[in-house]
């Protein structure tokens, strides 16, 4: 047989891949055995879709140049439709070239006319053939060879769902149009190619937009008032906001605030917070911002846009959803700690995103890391690192362990989580669920503990590698390996005597899912540390190199202990004189990426320590919460017994901080809707399981913080914040005390829901009225939201919503979220749908069937197939039983299940759902017996004054 061409060659890859048997789901039995070659079946069949995928983009973007794109677009708002027409420079410099097709990116677009010239001719001319081949790519036969040509193509598209490609906005009775190309939404809005290595010149033209304000990233053209042009740059660069908002305040020069008419009362805060982020990071990146807008629009743009919860990383545009911009001065302080960080992630993204931008989606890690560790840094300058006495400040480096490193060790314990950098990939549908995934929580953590792996307090090299890479390096694409180089110029400098050691060292976690845990065992003379791989199911050993940091009961020091003393790659004993009584803790402060595992001895002493109110207070509150969070996932993980997990948990009696209290809700939730649901399907169980181990922890809380602060109440915003989160908990768990404050309360004077309910634990009063009271609360709190003005708010109260215990509503108001005139802004819909999903074991199925009855539904009105993925993985988690795991299964691995790009993204979910049920089937049953076996005597309110409290609010209202 003769030689294979290239398209011969990708046309047998092709059919290999699609003829390969397809992965069924069904037949997965559950076993954590199976999970592991599943796995692996998956990122082999990944693997081939985006090798067949690179052999196409070296036909692409090797053989032509595309210098400039010239666009012009003109919306049909009312329609839901645009016109386009796109004028484009391409050059074939070989004679293969020549020889080929011209082929761009189009995706939901109709092509109505290709014509184009050659050379330097201007006569416009029709092609031999243009089509959109298999693979989605517009191809072009031009009918003549040439090394230049000018095409001309016009098309039509739809506009995309909320905050992707060209879309339409809306809030109240105003529209507005956007145009957010990140990642890979260019090629939904012109032929292009949309790949972030690959950059050309672009000039925008909009036709049709009645509105009062246009921003972009670039400059109007000289007598123009709709044409823009950019600098060369990939297209996901480019953004643009046609929009009717006003300025409401310029919290420094060169970045104004726009936002919906109206709500100058709630500026104060985020202009604050503007202004010292602004500052902070132009001298973290050591790169003024006027240096990075040069050629471009001369502000940063932040548009608090009322619809949509999306990144940007348009350079000079910068859309934040308005809950997490517009604040009250008396607002949350659970609003603060989400709204501060996302303000500062989304500016620091104009650095490391816009200035610097991944070479392939892979890669994206390193300014997905970096982008959150520089805003993480400059909320921390503003607010608290966790020293200060100041009680109105947010302690950032509390929320950086709780929210971001164990949130991702808890994603990243499943075998099905993403790999942080994998091979090159291309595929759309791999592109977003990685970019959407747990690198947004992995890489900054890994960026935290290699800092202090490779430093001191002095020498930070992850700051100085993203500074370095910004001053050499900008506007050009970015890998692991540059980033790398970036660090060791430093590293190297300070001391290092290997160049190859940081790419050795973080090689392994980023290459893998998952992380260590180190095994600790006290012997004579000092202690025995191991490692190995950690996850919830089964998983191929890897070894890790693992700072290690400790402190011991002899000379506790949480402080100076913060930086690593070795780094473990195997085994070792570690010497230290401890006595019988005495505790060491591994891991200070929980700034490094893995568990710690004492053995029983140890874990006993800790469990005597923690239970003794005047001791506990010698560890550190982050420690504590570490200590919380790792026993009960090596739990989980069948790493040792829940009897050791749960005496240790129990000590949470004496606790009132809120990284401990974050970590035992967070975890102890996996078990309450666990047991909620067993004891539901079983009437002859106490139904009341869960609520002994709240009646046992709470004391604490209920004693020193209490469940009715008074508004006029001056606290530590850290207690308040610990208040509404484990009163939330409380109550969903039937705590009667909790019940009986929040109902309460609930009612003012005049029968009004209360204004004066202090706003953190507003989300608990409200769904806790909503399950006691039905439809006379939801009356009420329909009349407030009509009043409140605060979007933030507006959310909690259609969250609260979500608590019914009635149905037919719940059903009805999810319905509502997919209406054509759903009264709900499109982030909302996505809201409410958690919100039901979390709120109960029943309302998770009438969730489950509502979105697969409705899934094509549910990604037009959401905002597309990303936010269709995010509410599975919530669907998913809150799968409490087999009978809603296997009713998930059978619609994620039915053959007419809509889900079509997402499904991959839903067989991850399904993988996790069976590693929950296979936990479900090994140790539910053990968990309630303990409970059952080991309750104690507690200290227990009058239940008939309860009732009577209960029914006399009630009663009244």
């Amino acid at each position: 047989m003769g030689a294979l061409n290239v398209l011969e060659c990708l046309f047998i890859i092709t059919i290999v891949t699609v003829t390969a048997k397809p992965i069924d789901i069904r037949d997965i039995i559950i076993n954590e055995n199976d999970l592991l070659p599943l796995q692996e079946t998956f990122e082999v069949a990944n693997a081939t879709r985006n090798f067949t995928r690179s052999l196409l983009r070296d036909t692409i973007g090797d053989l032509h140049t595309y210098t400039d794109f010239r666009v012009e677009l003109t919306p049909n708002v009312a329609g839901g439709t645009f016109t386009g027409r796109l004028e484009v420079e391409v050059l074939a410099a070989t004679t293969e070239a020549r020889d080929s097709n011209v082929l761009f990116f189009v995706e939901d677009l109709e092509i109505t006319d290709v014509k184009f010239t050659f050379g330097q001719g201007s006569h416009q001319m029709p092609v031999a053939d243009s089509f959109i081949n298999d693979d989605d790519f517009l191809e072009i036969e031009p009918g003549v060879n040439s090394n230049h040509f000018t095409f001309f193509i016009e098309y039509t598209g739809i506009l995309q769902p909320a905050g992707t490609g060209l879309y339409a906005g809306s809030y109240g009775d105003q529209t507005y149009v956007g145009m957010n190309l990140h990642p890979i939404y260019a090629r939904r809005v012109f032929p292009c190619m949309d790949e972030p290595a690959l950059t050309s010149k672009f000039k925008f033209t909009f036709h049709g937009l009645d509105y009062t304000n246009i921003v972009s990233n670039s400059q109007l053209e000289d007598n123009s008032a709709n044409t823009f042009r950019t600098l060369e740059s990939p297209p996901h660069l480019w953004g643009m906001v046609a929009h009717n908002l006003v300025i409401i305040n310029t919290p420094i020069t060169n970045v104004p605030l726009y936002t919906r008419p109206g709500l100058a009362g709630q500026m104060s805060l985020p202009s604050v917070a503007i202004h010292a982020f602004f500052t902070s990071l132009n001298e973290w990146t050591n790169r003024s911002y006027v240096e990075i807008i040069a050629d471009q629009n001369g502000n940063m743009n932040i548009l608090a846009l009322p619809d949509v919860s999306k990144q940007w990383n348009s350079l000079s545009t910068v859309g934040i959803w308005e809950p997490y911009v517009m604040m009250t001065e008396d607002c949350s302080i659970r609003q603060r700690s989400i709204a501060f960080p996302t303000i500062a992630e989304s500016m620091a993204r104009q650095w490391f995103g816009g200035v610097i931008y991944p070479r392939n989606w892979a890669h994206e890690w390193v300014l997905s890391g970096l982008a959150t560790y520089a805003g993480w840094e400059a909320f921390k300058e503003w607010q608290s690192d966790g020293t200060s006495t100041d009680v109105t400040l947010l302690d950032a480096h509390t929320l950086f362990v709780t929210e971001i490193i164990q949130e991702s060790l808890l994603l990243d314990a499943y075998s099905s989580a993403s790999i942080l950098e994998p091979a090159n990939i291309f595929n759309e549908d791999d592109i977003r669920d990685h970019i959407h995934g747990i690198l947004k929580y992995k890489s900054p953590a890994l960026m935290r503990m290699f800092r202090i792996m490779l430093g001191d307090e002095d020498n930070d090299f992850i700051h100085l590698g993203a500074r370095a890479r910004l001053k050499t390096a900008a506007f050009q694409p970015i890998d692991s390996d540059d980033f790398i180089d970036s660090m060791n110029s430093y590293w190297l400098a300070a001391g290092g005597d290997d160049h190859e050691f940081i790419k050795d060292l973080m090689t392994p976690w980023i290459k893998n899912n998952g992380y260590p845990v180190l095994n600790v065992e006290r012997r004579r003379g000092g202690v025995f540390v191991s490692q190995e791989r950690f996850g919830f199911a089964s998983q191929t050993p890897i070894s890790y190199d693992i700072p290690i940091t400790f402190t011991t009961s002899v000379n506790p020091n949480f402080e100076d202990t913060l930086y690593p003393s070795g780094v473990l790659g195997g085994t070792d004993t570690i010497d230290m004189d401890l006595d019988e009584e005495d505790w060491v803790l591994f891991n200070i402060q929980g700034q490094g990426y893995y568990r710690v595992n004492y053995d029983g001895d140890l874990w006993e002493i800790l469990t005597e320590v923690l239970d003794d109110p005047d001791q506990r207070e010698d560890i550190h509150p982050l420690n504590r919460g570490t200590l919380i969070d790792d026993v009960l996932n090596l739990a989980r993980g069948r790493r040792l017994e829940y009897e050791v997990a749960f005496e240790l948990v129990l000590t949470m009696q004496h606790e009132t901080e809120y990284a401990p209290w974050k970590a035992f809700v967070r975890n102890m939730e996996f078990l309450r809707k666990r047991l909620v649901a067993m004891v539901t399907e079983d009437e002859d169980l106490d139904q009341d399981i869960y609520l002994r181990m709240v009646r046992r922890t709470i004391g604490a809380i209920e004693d020193e913080l209490g469940f009715s602060p008074t508004i006029s109440q001056t606290e530590p915003v850290m207690d308040s914040l610990t208040r509404g989160l484990v009163m939330e908990h409380a109550c969903k768990a039937n705590y009667q005390p909790c019940i009986a404050a929040a109902v309460d309360m609930f009612y003012d004077a005049d029968d009004n829901v209360n204004t004066a309910i202090p706003h953190d634990i507003r989300p608990a009063v409200y769904c806790t009225m909503v399950k006691e009271a039905g439809q006379e609360a939801i009356d009420a709190l329909m009349e407030r939201y009509e009043l409140e003005t605060n979007q933030y708010e507006r959310v909690v109260i259609l969250q609260s919503l979500a608590c019914s215990t009635d149905g037919d509503y719940v059903e009805g108001l999810l319905e509502e979220t997919i209406a054509n005139n759903s009264p709900y802004l499109a982030e909302e819909r996505v809201k409410i749908f958690i919100a039901v999903a979390e709120s109960s074991y029943e309302n998770a199925g009438i969730a489950l069937d509502f979105i697969s009855r409705r899934t094509n539904e549910v990604r037009n009105m959401y905002g597309g197939a990303e936010k269709l993925e995010e509410v599975i993985f919530v669907l998913a988690d809150n799968m409490a039983n087999a009978d809603l795991s296997t009713d998930f299964r059978i619609w994620v691995t039915s053959q007419n299940n809509n889900l079509d790009g997402s499904q991959d993204a839903a067989n991850r979910a399904l993988l996790q759902v069976t590693t929950n049920l296979e936990w479900d089937r090994l140790l539910l049953q053990p968990v309630y017996d303990w409970i059952d076996e080991n309750d104690a005597p507690t200290f227990m309110l009058s239940f008939a004054a309860l009732l009577l409290s209960l029914m006399v609010t009630l009663f009244n209202h």
